[in-house]
C-alpha cells in the first residue's frame, strides 16, 4: 500500500512545529502569549516611562502593527529565498514523494532519497491538521493528507500502517487510534 504526492520544501518543518507542539502549547498558542505579553509588559512600563496609559497603549499597538508588517515581508521573502537556495544547489522545490507500507517496513521514497524504517523502530503516528507524521526514532518521515483522494483511501491506509506498528507504538498514538476507530 502506497501514498504518492508532491511535497513542497519546507513541509517537513511545517508539519513538525505542530508535532513540537505536543507538549501543550502549539505555535499559535505561542504567538498569542508573546503578543499577550507585549501588552501585559509593554503598556505597564511604557506608562511607567512616559506617565500616560494612553500614550502607552498606542505605543504598543504600533509595536504590535509593525510585527504584522515585519511578519508579512518574511513570509513573502521566505519563499523565493528558499527557492533560489535550492536552485543553487541543484535541487527542486517540489519534489515527488511515495510513502510505502510493506511487511517489514515504512519506506519514503523522496526523489533521489529513500529512507526505510523497520517497523519496530517506528515510535509513533501523529495527525495535524495538514499531515500525518511518522516519528521514526529521532527522525520524521512526513505524509501530507492530501495525497489521499478519499477519507476511505487515508483511513485505509493509516489502518494498515497502525497493524503494522509495536504496541507500545500504538498506545503513543491517539490520533491514529481515533482516526482508525471512526
Amino acid at each position: 500500500m502506497e501514498a504518492t504526492g508532491i511535497l513542497i520544501a519546507g513541509e517537513s518543518t511545517t508539519a513538525m512545529a505542530y508535532i513540537k507542539a505536543r507538549r501543550g502549547v502549539s505555535p499559535r498558542q505561542i504567538k498569542l502569549l508573546l503578543l499577550v505579553c507585549m501588552l501585559a509588559v509593554g503598556i505597564p512600563v511604557g506608562a511607567g516611562a512616559s506617565g500616560s496609559w494612553l500614550a502607552a497603549a498606542i505605543s504598543v499597538e504600533f509595536a504590535f502593527l509593525g510585527l504584522g508588517v515585519g511578519v508579512l515581508i518574511v513570509q513573502r521573502l521566505a519563499g523565493p529565498s528558499m527557492r533560489k537556495a535550492l536552485a543553487a544547489r541543484g535541487q527542486a522545490y517540489e519534489q515527488a514523494l511515495t510513502l510505502r507500507i510493506t511487511p517489514e517496513a515504512l519506506v519514503y521514497d523522496l526523489a533521489d532519497l529513500t529512507m526505510t524504517a523497520r517497523w519496530p523502530c517506528v515510535t509513533d503516528l501523529y495527525q495535524t491538521r495538514k499531515y500525518w507524521v511518522f516519528l521514526v526514532q529521532s527522525s520524521a518521515m512526513v505524509l501530507p493528507r492530501r495525497f489521499f483522494t478519499t477519507p476511505e483511501a487515508e483511513r485505509d491506509f493509516i489502518v494498515e500502517a497502525t497493524s503494522r506498528m509495536t504496541d507500545a507504538a500504538r498506545a503513543r498514538s491517539p490520533d491514529a487510534a481515533k482516526f482508525v476507530g471512526n
